[in-house]
């Protein structure tokens, strides 16, 4: 059985991290999976949405580290070392610039590589068995895939501060409560209410949807003349998108509206 499941319906893509029996641990070879993957959505206009998930009781509780112990034991150069963590963060890079939105539904334990998929997502929705841990410094380690600029943003320099330099696990009321998740609902809907909302956001506009997550990922590093001469230039985009033209009718019409991306 596959490691990463990859499922297409209804103009979205589930992505099923599929090692339920080691929690949903990463080996290095599906860092490379997960990437193709992304790859095949970019390319499939038919793809509108992205949903991430685990198998079993984690959405995953990080790296398996007998595949990284070469890491730790001394036998690898610096810049082995660096090759091998610039590998791993493309993950993050790839995640943050796909055009299309990416949901996580967080089932459960999500630590290390686990909680930085997560973080990497646009939006994040959780069970209440769900939990997050940066436990790096209790381990000797350091942060990677753009926790130091991304978990800031989602919850704050002091609270961020404070989870990763504490290491202590948050829970699912927490996250929800310091905004690191949006919702927490029950495990048993969990993936309903995430199909739901990916469905919402697969009817509409893609070149909207686009737009507006370019600018959010842009917005914190910009000033407010920026960010305004990004917002006209993407209603620009818009008025000349026959998508804007179909959603006027389908208002006019009291119908639907059935967007192409163009």
């Amino acid at each position: 059985m596959s490691e990463l499941l990859f499922h297409k319906e209804d103009q979205i893509a589930t992505i099923t991290i599929n090692r339920p029996e080691v929690l949903n641990v990463f080996r290095r070879s599906m860092f490379q999976h997960m990437l193709e993957l992304l790859e095949q959505v970019a390319r499939d206009d038919s793809i509108r949405v992205v949903l991430i998930t685990g198998a079993g009781r984690a959405f995953s509780a990080g790296i398996d580290l007998k595949e990284v112990a070469h890491l730790f034991d001394g036998t690898m150069s610096m810049n082995q070392a660096r090759a091998e963590l610039n590998e791993m963060q493309e993950l993050t890079r790839r995640m943050v610039e796909l055009s299309k939105p990416i949901i996580s539904a967080i089932n459960g334990l999500a630590i290390g590589a686990g909680a930085e998929i997560a973080i990497a997502s646009d939006i994040r929705i959780a069970a209440p068995t769900a939990s997050f841990a940066f436990a790096e410094v209790q381990r000797g380690l350091f942060e990677t895939n753009g926790v130091m600029h991304r978990l800031p943003r989602l919850i704050g320099m002091g609270r961020a501060a404070e989870v990763m330099m504490t290491g202590e696990a948050i829970t699912a009321q927490s996250a929800l409560e310091m905004g690191l998740v949006s919702r927490v609902v029950p495990a048993k809907t969990l993936m309903d209410t995430a199909q739901d909302m990916a469905r919402k956001m697969a009817a509409s506009a893609p070149i909207s949807m686009r737009l507006i997550k370019q600018v959010l990922q842009r917005s914190y590093d910009l000033d407010l003349e920026a960010v305004m001469r990004l917002e006209t230039e993407g209603t620009l985009e818009c008025l000349a998108s026959q998508d804007l033209q179909e959603g006027v009718q389908a208002f006019i019409q009291k119908r639907a509206p059935i967007y192409t991306g163009k």
